[in-house]
């Protein structure tokens, strides 16, 4: 025993190892308060580690706790550290464990077995959530960036995360894992379709357990960061319809870790919310920290960047999702469009190639290049198409998660994938990726034409006035360097979200009338660069001339739209001087009105150009000149 100070109080450190029912022996450290307890013991903290850390990564934490007044207590996890045994992987044998040690800590008299609470992040979230579901007993859980789909998280919506391989791949002095967890890693790079099958059936094994969510009747409080490359924060929005409603809170936004921004600010907010959560449920003090109005924090991350870092705000909301937000339809044209409306032309389609310049490539191969350089350019080649909403009139804010719709094909036979990256464009053309839905269909045949609804990864995020939502649908989902800096973040660097497909194939996505695919996003006040801007009723069609012209980079355009009675379908293009059509401005039906426009040209080289309007039986074309 050696006794310590820090802060204003002062504790005593206990190292010891507990033997589990098993015979496995945990690593443990134990704070107590120095000093005469409370009546009924000192009230409890259990401080729980992430994946591929040990006991002295949380040590800091629970000293923290010992100096306000808390028995602590961190360990290390079987197979990590130096404890006994072998890793299954952040399953339930991991909360079997942490069962015994709430057992132990019971049996201890220094403590009130009535006040003990529990708090870690990634694995150190998910196991004492796992533990609540399946029979623990404690007063509050307090998980960080922990979801109760962890298991199928790694492999979502058919996919296999670059953070799998890497979580399965720790040296034998970090992690010892046991014989199936060992194949997880050759599983996840073999090109073996029953190697895939296997992952899909021993991955959810033990280790998703939403179904028993229900069985958490305490009080926990979820802190998940939108940006996390391991777990879905749409696991955490799940288990908040099902956890009971005056018992828990959730806050979703920025958490250190998992690829997260670090934003001191909202540390700094989460402390402190912890710090109430803590007490109240711990110490029994009454504060503010239940408020039903507060019920559910979220952070948006939004322009401008910071060393590559978002700006974030910060909003509360007694209810998920927040007032205001409504699923706005955005579809796939031709050229590079992306509106609220669909395409009503003649293209069926638009496709991307995945191309394999060596069919002996492995995936082994490229994870080790990083998917980048000479080595990785020989074998690989990325390519993608790009869609893009015009200029948002308003500020609009994404919280939840975006869904695709897609109807499509390929020539690959047995597996294809299609990876759709949503990017923030501002008007000087810098952008950024925001979030992701990515779909791997592993039973596919060649030139099938099929349809799936697929979830995307979870977000906040505020578009502002004059940007754009751009959509990248490619065959790799990752971010290359961009004058030596990572657009996406520096935990990728440029390792895909998703492993790709080692197929040669042409992926095709459908966009007419008859098979409409689209991206649904959650956004509060959405609306684009088409508005009507008068309440009189015209006699005629009419197109005016841009304004200014010429210009750079962006004019507006005016048309009239008369009234006949009906909604009238109005079609406004932009041509380049050979006659090419290169983007498509208005593409609806609209009523009687006068409507505004406009067209970026930011990406668009000086020279004349020409818009066309055609509705019904009018036509008119105009001249126009963008000069840089």
């Amino acid at each position: 025993m050696i006794s310590f100070s820090k802060g204003t109080g002062s504790f005593t450190r206990v190292d010891f190892m507990l033997t589990l029912s098993d015979g496995i022996r945990l690593d443990c450290t134990k704070y107590i308060p120095n000093g005469s307890p409370p009546a009924n013991g000192w009230p409890v903290i259990i401080v729980t580690h992430g994946y591929g850390l040990s006991k002295y990564s949380e040590m800091e934490e629970a000293e923290e706790h010992a100096a306000e007044g808390y028995y602590s207590l961190v360990y290390s996890m079987r197979g990590q550290g130096i404890s006994e045994g072998v890793s299954n992987f952040i399953s339930t044998i991991e909360a079997n464990d942490l069962k015994e040690v709430v057992v132990y800590v019971k049996n201890d008299a220094n403590t009130n077995d009535n006040r003990i609470g529990i708090h870690g992040g990634s694995q150190g979230g998910i196991i004492p959530y796992l533990a609540v579901c399946t029979g623990m007993q404690v007063r509050t859980i307090i998980p960080d960036m922990a979801s109760p789909e962890a298991g199928s998280n790694w492999i979502e919506n058919g996919g296999i995360k670059m953070t799998l391989v890497w979580t399965c791949s720790y040296p034998s002095n970090i992690v010892r894992y046991n014989s199936l967890v060992s194949r997880f890693k050759p599983w996840a790079l073999s090109s073996q379709p029953d190697k895939w099958d296997s992952l899909a059936h021993y991955l959810p094994i033990n280790r998703d357990f939403l179904g028993q969510v229900s069985n958490c009747q305490i009080p926990i409080m979820v802190q998940n960061c939108w940006q996390d490359k391991f777990f879905n924060t749409l696991g955490a929005i799940r288990s908040a319809y099902i956890l009971p409603y005056n018992n828990e809170k959730m806050y979703f936004g920025a958490t250190d870790g998992h690829g997260s921004d670090h934003v001191p600010g909202e540390e700094a907010y989460k402390e402190g919310v912890f710090g109430e959560w803590t007490d109240n449920h711990l110490k029994a003090i009454q504060n503010n920290v239940m408020n039903v109005n507060e019920k559910f924090t979220y952070a948006v991350s939004r322009f401008p960047l910071t060393d590559s870092i978002w700006s974030w705000e910060r909003y509360h909301s007694p209810v998920w999702p927040p007032a205001g937000v409504q699923n706005v339809k955005l579809y796939f044209h031709p050229f590079n469009t992306l509106l609220p409306v669909s395409y009503g032309g003649s293209q069926s389609s638009v496709s991307f190639n995945n191309d394999i310049l060596d069919p002996n490539v492995t995936m082994e191969y490229l994870v080790n290049t990083e998917f980048r350089g000479p080595l990785f350019d020989a074998k690989f080649r990325k390519n993608e198409i790009v869609f893009e909403t015009p200029a948002l009139l308003q500020d609009a804010t994404m919280a939840g998660t975006p869904y695709a719709y897609l109807y499509y094909s390929s020539t690959a036979n047995g597996v294809c994938q299609y990876n759709m990256q949503i990017w923030d464009v501002r008007p000087s053309g810098e952008e950024k990726l925001v979030t992701r839905i990515n779909w791997t269909d592993r039973y596919y045949s060649a030139n099938q034409v099929k349809q799936k609804n697929v979830n995307g990864q979870a977000y906040g995020h505020k578009f502002l006035q004059g940007n754009r939502i751009r959509v990248k649908v490619t065959n790799l989902d990752n971010v290359p360097l961009y004058r030596g800096q990572y657009l996406s973040d520096a935990f990728l660097r440029t390792n895909p979200f998703m492993l790709p497909v080692l197929k040669q194939a042409t992926n095709r996505i459908y966009i007419n009338s008859s098979s409409r695919s689209y991206i649904e996003l959650p956004l509060i006040n959405f609306v684009i660069g088409i508005q009507q801007i008068s309440t009189e009723v015209p006699g005629e069609f009419s197109l005016q001339q841009n304004y200014p012209n010429p210009f750079n980079p962006v004019t507006k355009i005016q048309f009239t739209v008369p009234s006949t009675g009906k909604n009238n379908f109005v079609r406004i293009s932009v041509f380049d001087i050979t006659g090419r059509e290169i983007t498509t401005l208005v593409d609806e039906n609209l009523k009687a009105g006068v409507y505004e426009t406009e067209w970026n040209a930011t990406g668009y080289s000086s020279g004349a150009y020409f818009y066309r309007m055609i509705a019904g039986d009018y036509a008119s074309v105009r001249k126009m000149m963008l000069i840089k």
